[in-house]
Parts: C-alpha cells; structure tokens; sequence
C-alpha cells in the first residue's frame, strides 16, 4: 500500500517488490513531514496494481497545517466541513451481474497488456454519475483523478469557472480562474466552486471534454462525457474567495522560484514489442528500453535538484509519478519523434537508452497552465513531447530517515528477488536486497505492463 505524494520511508512505501497474501498486512508508520496538501493511497502491488484498485483498494488522505487546518476558523477562510467535499473520479465498466470488467480491448486474450482501462460509466466516491444538492455558497472539491488510464478535462456545462487554489501537493500562491482543468490518474486538483448564483432546482453538470489519444483510439476506448451533476438547494453561509492563500501573517510561505537544477538528466518514454509473447498481442511500455526487475537502477543524491527532461515518443500521453520526489513543471516542447529515433536508433530492449531530443524540437516550449504552478508528484507526459520537470529529493534532516535504507521483508510478506550474482551492479548491494523507491507511469496498465524503474535516493 502506498501513501501517493507522502515524504514517506523506503519500509512504509509500499515497494511493489513486497506484497502480501490474504491475512497478512503490513503496519506503516508516516511521519507526515510535510504541508498541507491532498494525498491519496491506493495498493502497488507489482503486476496487478490496476486490478485492485479497480475493485476498491484507494482512498483520499487529507494533508493538514496550521494554516489550512480543515475547521471553520482557519486562516485561510478555506470551506470545511460539509463545504469541502472529496471527489474522487473513476470510469469503470460494468458486466450485466454489476461485477467490474477490466478488459476494454475484449479481442486481446486475458492477461496481454491492452495499453489502458478506460470504462464507459463514471463514478464519483464509488457512485455511477452521482447528482449532490448544493447551496447558494463557496465550496471547495479536493479533486482525484483515481482512474486506471483516463485523463479528463473537467468543465462544468454552464461555462462557470473553476478557481484553482491547490495541486498535488499544496496551494497556490493565490486562486487562478480557469475555465476548464486537465487532471491526469493520479494527479489531483484543489478546487473553489461559486454557487452563489445557482437557483434552487436549478442543475450544472460536470462533464469531461477530453478526447482519446491515437492510441487510445486506435484500441477503440470509449469516450466519456458526463461525471455528476450539482442541483440547487437554497441558500449558505457567507463566503468570499481567498484573494491570497500564501505570503503574509497567517499564510504559508509563497512558492519558491523556479531555482538552477545541480543535474540535468533524460529520461524517456517508450514502446516496445514484448518478444516474450506471440505476435499481434506483443505490445509492450518502457522507461529507458528497460525492464523493471533490470538491475541498472537509476540513483539520486538526497537534498539535490534536477532536472529530468522527459521525453515520450510513444502515442500514448503518460502520466509519470516519482515517489519521495517533489515536482515543479518548467514546461513542455514537441518533438519530431521520427527524427530523433533516426538519428540515435535504440539497442535491443534491456540497455539503457535515453539521449537528448533538444535538437529535435519543432517548436518554443510552453509554460504550465495555471492548475500547474505549485508542487506535484505526478505529471502529465503529452505524446511527442519534452516535459521538463525541476525534481527535488529531499535532504535526509529534512526526511528524519535515510531514505536508502534496506527495506526489511517481514514475516508474512510475499518478496520478489530484485536480482541475483551474476545481475550485480553497483546500484544492488546484495542479492534480493530491496532498497530505494520507484517511478512509474499511473497509467496503471502501462505501470504494470512495464513502465517502472527503480530509483535509489542516496544521501
């Protein structure tokens, strides 16, 4: 089980190389080292995370601080109580019996990796196209993503507007306008909703206006329109907007500036014919044409900055989690994908291939939109694209634990063997020892089908 976004110890992570069978548990402690912000935890076992939390197994975690304390009197003169409203957003589909069906791509035999989980039924809190009364006042959402595949644009279908106050993990300096938000799976969105000009018996509904991409159209995923719908049911308590939400006597420190990153690496994104099953069913996704179980682990330095520039050459977007880490999004560019294959032609899959693709730009690279300003754990990839994120880890004083620590296999627990002699690199200390976090894409088919490294944070 992982505590998604939390500065959370190697031991009480929830390593996917550490499961555990019906009966047994782990116990986790979290130290909750951190601002305020909006959590969730979901199960990460290895390989079959996108069927449990399919069936159930997320929940939102609330992040509180002295400023953004969830009670009627805090500082901020945020909503709470039954004015701030967990929305945690899910499209499944349903067999005729009501039971889940994780397969889209029906004419893939069971067990082939069919690139994605997009259902044609939207639930909200466990709920299918859900309607709650609303009075006439503000209202904060803390928004999830909790889908396996789908990135939504969420609208509302009067063309009302959304003020953004809050990312993955923490506020804004100030409320930002938008009239519409992208919220890829596992990405969440702090929201303010105004309805204090809503009629009693009056509707709006959320809608999503994403379309698929080319692979997801290709795989004939259904699209998605309607998500819940808001009625009118008198009047609320008095409420303005924020104008501030950090800065000042009462307010969190405002966001840092963009700083100069100590490292720039290059990551990419990639798919791969998986030679271990027939053709047509071979499809495949990668980080750096490499398998998770490789034991060419990728290391970072505790208390550093970088920069990844992270390059997706597949016709998939991908939503890409670091654990530990803390994220700012410096922006994207589009590439000539074609051309940058050409010129630097990938190995046989299990050797590390990520160079450049500055060279291959096609145009300037664009900024962040404004729902994207603060600190994150999870960013949306686009196909084509450099997504250049500043990625800090923390320092261990900072931690309170060493966060390269061996993560001990208790008793009870089910444990994959991260290598062996002959695999030995100088990122593995001992064979079947675990150490270290993971980064993956949340698009949980992709994450389990194979598109996740390791990552050991060294101090």
């Amino acid at each position: 089980m992982h505590l998604h976004g939390g500065a959370n110890s190697p031991d009480a992570d929830g390593h996917p190389l550490i499961g555990w069978r019906n009966g047994g548990g782990p116990r986790f402690a979290y130290g909750n080292r951190q601002e305020a912000a909006t959590l969730w935890y979901h199960d990460h076992a290895m390989g079959i995370a996108r069927l449990n939390i399919q069936a159930g197994l997320a929940g939102m975690y609330y992040l509180r601080d002295e400023f953004d304390t969830g009670r009627s009197d805090n500082p901020l003169g945020l909503p709470s109580g039954e004015f701030e409203i967990p929305l945690i957003v899910q499209d499944r589909t349903f067999d005729a019996d009501g039971s889940v069906q994780p397969m889209v791509a029906t004419y893939i035999p069971q067990g082939y990796n069919q690139s994605g989980q997009l259902g044609d039924v939207c639930c909200v809190n466990g709920v299918a196209w859900p309607r709650l009364d609303v009075r006439r006042t503000l209202y904060r959402f803390r928004l999830l993503n909790g889908s396996n595949s789908r990135p939504y644009i969420f609208e509302f279908s009067n063309a009302q507007p959304f003020f953004v106050i809050g990312g993955d993990l923490g506020l804004l300096d100030a409320p930002a306008t938008a009239p519409w938000v992208r919220v890829s799976p596992g990405e969440r969105v702090d929201l303010l909703v105004d309805f204090r000009g809503i009629r009693d018996g009056e509707t709006v509904d959320l809608i999503n206006t994403a379309l698929n991409d080319l692979g997801n159209t290709v795989f004939m995923a259904p699209e998605l329109r309607s998500v819940m719908r808001f009625t009118g049911a008198g009047d609320g308590p008095a409420a303005e907007l924020p104008p501030v939400l950090r800065g000042g006597p009462g307010r969190p420190d405002p966001l840092e500036p963009l700083l100069r990153p100590d490292t720039v690496r290059t990551v990419t994104l990639m798919g791969l014919s998986d030679t271990s099953r027939p053709v047509p069913f071979s499809t495949m996704m990668s980080l750096n044409n490499l398998a998770f179980l490789s034991s060419d682990i990728d290391l970072a330095r505790a208390g550093t900055l970088e920069q990844w520039d992270i390059v997706n050459t597949t016709p998939f977007d991908h939503p890409i989690h670091l654990h530990l880490a803390r994220l700012r999004v410096i922006g994207r560019q589009p590439i000539l994908t074609s051309a940058y294959f050409a010129a630097n032609h990938p190995p046989r899959f299990g050797i590390r291939w990520a160079p450049s693709a500055d060279a291959f730009a096609l145009g300037p690279e664009q900024g962040p939109p404004p729902w994207e300003a603060g600190w994150k754990d999870t960013v949306e990839c686009p196909t084509d694209t450099i997504t250049r994120v500043l990625v800090r880890w923390p320092a261990v004083a900072e931690l309170g634990f060493d966060p390269d620590a061996v993560i001990p296999v208790p008793p009870g627990a089910v444990a994959i063997s991260p290598g062996s002699d002959d695999e030995m690199t100088d990122g593995m200390a001992e064979p079947g020892e675990i150490r270290g976090y993971v980064w993956h894409c949340h698009n949980l088919d992709h994450a389990d089908h194979d598109m996740m490294q390791r990552i050991r944070v060294q101090p």
